[in-house]
């Protein structure tokens, strides 16, 4: 058994979503370390399944492993923010039952702020990744590697993509400072949080890959979710135009790609995937909130009528289901390369026990 450090320097929060197989896998990434001195805490959502017991043993095996049940389901907002705001580490990072913690992840993020200590987070390189084992992305690998003061950061999530939670580790003061997730922002507030630390704070960045983040039908990020959309983008962007710390330059990117942001997910989540599964209701809302946001009469015109023969004609959703689902393998042969280059990770999602990879890349 491995015994706990009087006073552990890391926190990883795993919040329980009912998958307690892919929890069990979770874990064992986290166990895996090379750095040993961190404690992992598993919050459990009143989840009413066999995750106690799973608990139970890995506390039986490492009393690094701590374990916290909800009495009710608070949703999974407020099961991240409690544990995030009962962190006394100095450091902390999430990991969602179904993503992976690679074993070099702490090692490397703490050498980040060995050495650049001014560092609010040190962000590494996550690989997202389907089901099926195929490399959906790694954004952080088009980023400027090494320290990047403000606003360098923000810029590089504008412009290349988001880090994924599995590659951060976050200073406990700087989320006390900029008071955690905004939960008006909803299912994107990860991403708000991330563009205001990147905004505001000086952030390290590794190309060494962290973590695998898992993309399913389960997941917010794949799903027909206009939520995920609205109003969450207006009120990040207006956020960052608000913000004087920031050059005006850097605020206005921050609006137009916000905005490109809105526009190209009200069309794909709000509108097609809404026709996709019958949700015609989100599919007129989004056309509306199209038309409102962007002024374009002529795209939140179509839906309408496409919503209409939808509905008449069932055949029609299975054609636009089909054109998402080649647009999807499309996105998976333009990933070629990086699965190529990280094949050796996609046998860790058919894995409990995470077998640590001969090299980092």
């Amino acid at each position: 058994m491995n015994a706990a450090s009087s006073q552990p320097l890391i926190t990883t929060i795993i919040a329980t979503y009912r998958r307690p197989a892919m929890l069990h896998r979770a874990v064992r990434s986290v166990l895996n370390q090379s750095f040993p001195d961190f404690r992992v805490c598993i919050y459990d959502n009143a989840s009413g399944d066999e995750t106690a017991i799973l608990a139970a043993e890995f506390r039986r095996q490492d009393s690094r492993v701590e374990y916290v049940c909800r009495p009710n389901n608070i949703g999974s907002f407020a099961n991240f923010t409690d544990g995030a705001n009962r962190v006394t580490t100095p450091f902390f990072s999430f990991l969602a039952d179904d993503d992976l913690m690679l074993p070099h992840f702490f090692e490397v993020a703490l050498t980040g702020f060995h050495q650049h200590p001014e560092a609010a987070m040190s962000i590494l390189t996550t690989i997202r990744m389907n089901a099926a084992g195929f490399a959906l992305g790694a954004p952080v690998l088009q980023w400027p590697e090494g320290l990047l003061s403000p606003p360098a950061g923000m810029l590089s999530i504008l412009r290349f993509g988001n880090p994924d939670l599995p590659g951060l580790l976050i200073r406990r003061k700087v989320w006390e400072e900029l008071r955690g997730w905004d939960e008006m922002i909803g299912a994107t507030c990860d991403l708000d949080f991330e563009l205001r630390v990147a905004a505001r704070f000086p952030v390290v960045v590794s190309k060494q890959l962290g973590g695998v983040l898992l993309i399913h039908s389960k997941t917010i990020t794949s799903g027909a979710c206009l939520d995920w959309v609205w109003p969450s983008f207006p009120r990040m962007a207006n956020k960052l135009v608000r913000d004087v710390n920031i050059p005006p330059a850097a605020r206005q990117e921050a609006a137009e790609t916000l905005t490109r942001w809105l526009k190209k997910n009200l069309v794909t989540r709000g509108m097609i995937q809404s026709i996709i599964r019958g949700n015609w209701e989100e599919a007129e809302k989004a056309a509306s909130l199209f038309l409102q946001e962007c002024r374009w009469t002529r795209v939140a015109g179509i839906v309408r009528p496409v919503s209409a023969v939808c509905q008449r004609l069932p055949g029609m959703r299975w054609t636009l289901q089909a054109l998402l689902a080649a647009r999807a393998s499309v996105s998976v042969i333009r990933h070629l390369g990086l699965q190529w280059r990280f094949w050796r990770y996609s046998k860790m999602l058919t894995v409990s026990w995470v077998e640590p990879p001969r090299s980092q890349l």
